[in-house]
Parts: C-alpha cells; sequence; structure tokens
C-alpha cells in the first residue's frame, strides 16, 4: 500500500491565503534550492542521501509569496551521527511567519541559518542566542601544485588532539564526535607531532557540488603564521572530490576588514543570519491547534 501524501494546511493572513505542506522527496526540494545555490549551500548538503531522513522540509506558498523551512530532527540517532537541530529558513518573510506559527521546528536550534530580514519574524518564535549577520563568501577556484607535510587529513581517530585543540582554544570536551570528523573534511597542521591548527569543511555535498566551510582555529601559541591558509590549499589540492566544489563560507565582518585578501581571495555575496535559538513555544500545543484548524479549512476548501 502506497503511503498517504502529507495533510495539507490553509491559512489566511492579511487577505493572503497560503497552503502549508511537507515535502518529502528531494525533486521537491532541490528546484527552490537551485535558485541560490550559495545561500543554500547548507541545504543542499541536506539532501544527500545518508542526511535527508534526519530532515523535514516545509513549504508555504501564498500567491506570488513563498517560504521554505528545513529542521533537523534532533533525534538521538541523529545527534550519535552528528547530525544536530538545524533550522534553515529561505523566502518571504510574511509566508515564514505562516510557515513557523504552524510548524515551529526544534525547541532548541544548535545551528540557525536564515535571511537577515528574517530577523523580527523569528525573534517572535524563538529567543536568538549570540546572533549575528555574517558575510556569505563563494570561492570556486580549482588550485594546483603540491603541499609538503605536516598537513594532513584527519579522522575519527583523531579526536582526542582535535578536542585537546579546541580545549586550548576555549571550546568545550566532546563538542565534535567521532562520526563528524569522519564524515567531514577536517585537515590539521601538525608540529613535533602535536595537532596545532583546523580547517574543517562540515557540510559536503557531492552530488549538488557545494561544499560549506566550517571550524577554522590554530592554538594562541602559533597564531599568525597562515597554518589555515596553507590548509584551505591543501584540501583544495589533495582531496580530487574537494577539487570540484563550490567552497561557500560566512565570516564576521570585522575579520574579513583584517584579512589580506589576497590570502583568501573570495566573493561576496551577500548576508546570512546565524546563531543558536531556543523557541518561545517549548510546550507546542498552540502550533499543534494551529495545524489541526489549517488542515480542517483545507479540507473544507477541497
Amino acid at each position: 500500500m502506497e503511503n498517504a501524501p502529507p495533510p495539507v494546511e490553509v491559512v489566511t493572513r492579511d487577505s493572503v491565503t497560503y497552503r502549508i505542506r511537507r515535502l518529502t522527496e528531494v525533486s521537491q526540494v532541490l528546484p527552490r534550492l537551485e535558485k541560490d545555490r550559495v545561500f543554500c549551500a547548507y541545504a543542499l548538503c541536506q539532501l544527500e542521501p545518508e542526511r535527508f531522513p534526519h530532515t523535514r522540509w516545509y513549504v508555504a506558498d501564498g500567491e506570488d509569496r513563498e517560504a521554505l523551512v528545513m529542521s533537523g530532527t534532533g533525534s538521538l540517532r541523529s545527534s550519535l551521527y552528528g547530525y544536530g537541530a538545524d533550522l534553515f529558513c529561505m523566502g518571504e518573510p510574511d509566508a515564514l511567519a505562516v510557515l513557523l506559527s504552524l510548524h515551529p521546528g526544534p525547541r532548541y536550534v544548535s545551528w540557525l541559518w536564515a535571511q537577515v530580514e528574517h530577523g523580527p519574524v523569528l525573534k517572535r518564535h524563538f529567543r536568538l542566542v549570540e546572533h549575528s549577520a555574517k558575510l556569505l563568501l563563494r570561492d570556486d577556484r580549482v588550485d594546483q601544485g603540491t603541499v609538503e607535510p605536516p598537513v594532513r587529513r584527519l579522522t575519527g581517530a583523531d579526536i582526542r588532539e582535535i578536542n585537546r585543540l579546541f580545549r586550548a582554544c576555549g571550546g568545550s570536551l566532546g563538542h565534535y564526535r567521532r562520526k563528524l570528523i569522519d564524515r567531514g573534511l577536517w585537515y590539521g597542521f601538525f608540529e613535533d607531532g602535536r595537532l596545532i591548527a583546523i580547517t574543517s569543511n562540515e557540510a559536503i555535498s557531492p552530488t549538488y557540488g557545494v561544499m560549506l566551510a566550517g571550524r577554522s582555529l590554530t592554538h594562541p601559541r602559533y597564531r599568525g603564521k597562515h597554518y589555515i591558509r596553507d590548509m584551505m590549499r591543501t584540501a583544495r589540492i589533495r582531496d580530487a572530490t574537494a577539487a570540484h566544489l563550490m567552497r561557500v563560507a560566512t565570516v564576521d565582518s570585522a575579520k574579513m576588514r583584517r584579512r589580506n585578501r589576497s590570502e583568501q581571495p573570495s566573493v561576496e555575496v551577500g548576508q546570512v543570519l546565524e546563531s543558536r535559538a531556543y523557541r518561545r513555544d517549548q510546550v507546542g500545543l498552540a502550533s499543534l491547534i494551529r495545524r489541526v484548524l489549517a488542515r480542517r479549512r483545507a479540507g473544507k476548501s477541497g
């Protein structure tokens, strides 16, 4: 027996009628993300076969207004494999407000990725923590040449050295798990056998040709020696998969002003709102009632 299609929900707000539905197939999501591959780089990575089952996608359509939301499931299994309770938002703010009123996402969002103009809507539904508007950069160069050790790719077997470096830089022990390191593209710079710098690309999609840069940090005693620059070049040269991916990164505007552009040539393409967040409606009863009423309206409208 075929699975029943997800229920449709109908909401009218400010004289605009929105139809909200869940998207359960990659083919339903991909055309929407292809409209802006740089902003949607993280979301495109979630379409990979091993990631898509850990996500939920909802769309709200109303006349010429549309919004799309992706949330990580935040389940125990997801956490064990490094998939956090993330939230990705794109589209028209009014449509997003309608969508979040019915499907508000996880109680705790470890990483929120949204358009800057979504800020007022998101603040109505979440308490944002450490939120900031960051520059969105694209770097799709292909380097040539060779780089000698002591730079090498990291694996889950290096987790103790990785955590040691994070502690030295003010991070917490166990923030990253072995599975996350193994499925990402992490490089380390070693000196006298000790890991002293890391750069990572935590979200990678060979299928859709994008890579999202992750954390980069250097031990306080070794900063200012361009280790991160050397590791990024090594990742592009040594890894055949990464060499042909469009690389996307976010950076604080203050750091961008200090950066030597000749060392890190990238194309600035816009801004993105990043944050951690706590959902204001922790119980979820209000959104449940709204969904029930919206499905009844959908049934009456046919």
